[in-house]
């Protein structure tokens, strides 16, 4: 027994209802990586849509219910932000608090706000429908708002088996959390009707419409057959603190060096390193760009993420880049991150920064900003794009739309998350990409998690969080296929709000006109 029936059964007051809340959001934050699956994360939310939904509320009583939800579920969902806070013995240890109650304060909005939208459904169908679609319309909104932060899309929360993510290949993320919310509101419509003793088989519709839209798009699964392209993935688990320092520069170089050819590189077409593997600006070191040619196979390549001095405005300026090497050492060809993180690669206003930003301001340089969707173009490689960290979380971000690659590089530096699970998070981002793009994602990290993620979404020869080693992956046979949402993109996603808000008039409507035809025979 549980939703707002139960809760009146017992008297449990407002106030308290919003605890509950608080603390289902907290237990909902299960459903990502690494804990997906799990059983009690869906049930909080079940639990949240139901108290949410079921009965008669306020517009301020629903704000806050759902607003107190998100502010649980974002903050213990992101709470490996802080780790990023204690990388440098713990001198930023004091704002963790601080970060905590922001990420929780602000993201909360995104539940709060869907929640004030489902306001004007005239009953928990409409309510429910109204929510899925505001939920989700501003899920997209997190994409873009403030540069964008689309981390731990709903949809994500299926990645832990690649049959369940085949229609992100259709309707994209954003349209997989659409149906999972809907299935999660049909089940909570069911549990608040039983609350209540009487069937809701209006239920029925929410879960039966996305259950055979996934168990559709699963029959698209098909195993990935070999191809005839190995590449190798080198992970070090560098720890942060080590990264930078000056004194173990050349050493981190030469372990990544080490481990390269820690087995012979025969058959291996491309070796592949993670974000600024090299702390040398390769295209002006020559000393060093000839050192690395050990670690490159004979006819092969070097595929290594380093900044690059590049110059904007006269002046010269560090880019967060990947180049691909040749044996000879020559750069066939780069990409530069065009997506930067604010306040850790450019710092947002620093001018009018107050005071007690001046710690953090003075260790954030700004980086150059690349061309979005660069390709990389290599004579004896696949035509491959780029994506350095960050930049894969973005859904339509990541791939040249114009001119589709066969290959997503990514490279990734998840050392600034600690043990914790961001890493897992930022790998199944990349996941979903592979899949609603049908591209093959190579992700290497200097410490995290580096795999060969499939079109079909499979993960092959990962490497560990924290593991040090490396990983010969032979490529498939077709490393890129067509997809819908990677020709649409976003316009699916459009057309299923509108559809979901049709149904919602729709449901609105049919409610005025059976309470009008009540009211006329009493």
């Amino acid at each position: 027994m549980c939703g707002a029936g139960l809760l009146q059964r017992f008297r449990i007051g407002f106030k308290k209802q919003v605890v509950l809340s608080f603390f289902a959001g907290a237990a909902a934050a299960l459903i990502f990586p690494p804990f997906e699956g799990m059983w009690q994360g869906y049930a909080a939310l079940v639990l949240f849509l139901a108290l949410l939904l079921g009965g008669e509320r306020s517009k301020k009583q629903l704000f806050w219910l759902a607003y107190w939800f998100g502010f649980a579920f974002y903050a213990v969902g992101f709470i490996w932000i802080n780790n990023a806070l204690l990388i440098d013995n713990n001198k930023f240890a004091e704002y963790v608090p601080l970060v905590f109650l922001a990420t929780g304060l602000f993201f909360g909005l995104f539940m709060g706000l869907p929640a004030l939208a489902a306001a004007r459904g005239r009953n928990m169908y409409a309510r429910g429908m109204l929510f899925c679609c505001a939920f989700v319309g501003f899920e997209w909104i997190r994409s873009f708002i403030f540069t964008g932060f689309p981390w731990n899309l709903l949809g994500t929360a299926l990645s832990f088996d690649p049959r369940l993510i085949q229609g992100a290949a259709y309707i994209g993320t954003y349209g997989l959390s659409f149906m999972l919310l809907l299935l999660l509101c049909g089940v909570a419509f069911l549990l608040y009707g039983a609350v209540r003793r009487q069937f809701c088989a209006g239920a029925l519709g929410f879960i039966l419409l996305p259950a055979a839209f996934l168990y559709w798009a699963a029959g698209a699964y098909l195993p990935a057959e070999q191809g005839n392209l190995t590449v190798r993935l080198v992970q070090p688990s560098i720890p942060q603190t080590f990264k930078w320092h000056p004194a173990l520069a050349y050493k981190n170089f030469r372990q990544y060096i080490d481990l390269s050819k820690s087995k012979p590189l025969d058959g291996v077409a491309m070796v592949v390193w993670g974000e600024t593997a090299s702390p040398y600006f390769l295209d002006r070191d020559g000393e060093h760009r000839s050192e690395i040619t050990e670690a490159i196979p004979e006819g092969g390549f070097l595929v290594t993420g380093l900044l690059r001095a590049g110059i904007a405005n006269g002046e010269v300026v560090p880019y967060n880049s990947l180049f691909v090497l040749d044996k000879t050492g020559d750069v066939k060809d780069y990409y530069d991150k065009a997506h930067l993180v604010p306040f850790g690669e450019y710092l947002p206003f620093r001018r009018y920064l107050p005071d007690f930003m001046a710690p953090v301001a003075n260790v954030v340089g700004d980086l150059g900003q690349g061309v979005p969707f660069k390709n990389i173009q290599v004579q004896g490689l696949p035509l491959m794009g780029g994506a350095i960290c960050y930049e894969s979380i973005f859904p339509k971000g990541v791939v040249n739309p114009k001119n589709k690659p066969e290959i997503l590089l990514v490279l990734a530096n998840d050392g600034w998350y600690g043990v914790s699970a961001g890493p897992y998070q930022h790998l199944a981002a990349a996941q979903m990409r592979a899949v609603e793009e049908g591209i093959t994602v190579i992700r290497s990290a200097n410490t995290g998690i580096s795999a060969v993620i499939l079109p079909n979404g499979d993960i092959v020869g990962a490497l560990g969080l924290n593991a040090v080693g490396i990983s010969d992956v032979v490529l498939p046979k077709v490393l890129a296929r067509d997809t819908l949402y990677g020709r649409f993109g976003n316009r699916i996603l459009l057309v299923l709000l509108l559809a979901g808000l049709l149904v919602a008039l729709g449901i609105n409507t049919l409610n005025g006109c059976l309470k009008r035809r009540s009211a006329f025979r009493s």
